[in-house]
């Protein structure tokens, strides 16, 4: 077995004579009567509990028994990564049990569009990080152009006129979906999320951009017709 290095430098396994690793010592002789005992103590490490999603972080103890002073700045990255941010819940109309039309603008609206917040302490240093949703882009399917907006989409309502209502995040199909893989198109909604934090120091910052993504399947059919 080659030789390896564990978490604490401490080298273990054999050389291919069985020789002891290099760097590593020899063990003891067993005792008449017994055998013999290998013990590695390992250094002092200070162990905190971020929160349910971030279990343990563990962090050796420096001299003199006191910890690495925590980075609010590091603590937020951690808890960023572990931030439930949701995939985006799509609506459409016409609604996607139904066909849409050629021709007819396809609505396209997220429903969890909302902020999050949490806070994560570790010692005596907390952090409070924010989520928010700022973009989403509609990828209608091969070779269709991306729709981008800058929002969540507006709801079609279906009690008023359509001639009464506007949306910015809707895409107009140019033909049917009947040539594509189970005659469908693969539409695939995509929102960037940003996030700041706040430190118990004062200090905070910008956090780096995250994206979730949900696809669905949408028909088109080459009809004419009018919101119902």
């Amino acid at each position: 077995m080659p030789p390896n290095a564990n978490s604490f430098s401490y080298y273990y396994g054999a050389q291919d004579d069985g020789a002891p690793a290099s760097g590593g010592r020899a063990p003891a002789a067993a005792p008449k009567g017994g055998r013999a005992s290998v013990s590695q103590e390992a250094r002092p490490r200070d162990c905190q509990e971020l929160s349910q999603y971030v279990q343990v972080v563990c962090s050796p103890v420096h001299e003199g028994g006191k910890a690495p002073k925590v980075s609010p700045a590091k603590l937020a990255l951690t808890k960023w990564a572990s931030m439930p941010i949701p995939a985006p819940v799509v609506r459409t109309a016409p609604p996607r049990r139904s066909d849409g039309l050629v021709g007819l603008p396809e609505w396209f609206w997220v429903t969890n569009w909302r902020p999050l917040n949490d806070r994560v302490t570790a010692r005596s240093v907390w952090v409070e990080v924010t989520a928010r949703p700022q973009s989403m882009t509609i990828a209608p399917g091969p070779g269709e152009p991306v729709v981008r907006c800058v929002g969540p989409g507006a709801a079609y309502d279906k009690a008023r006129p359509a001639a009464a209502q506007h949306t910015d995040c809707s895409y107009t199909f140019g033909r049917s979906s009947l040539h594509q893989p189970g005659h469908a198109y693969r539409v695939r909604v995509t929102v960037m999320w940003g996030g700041t934090w706040r430190g118990s120091d004062g200090s905070g910052g910008a956090l780096p951009p995250l994206s979730r993504s949900t696809s669905f399947r949408l028909r088109v059919a080459e009809a004419q017709a009018l919101y119902g």
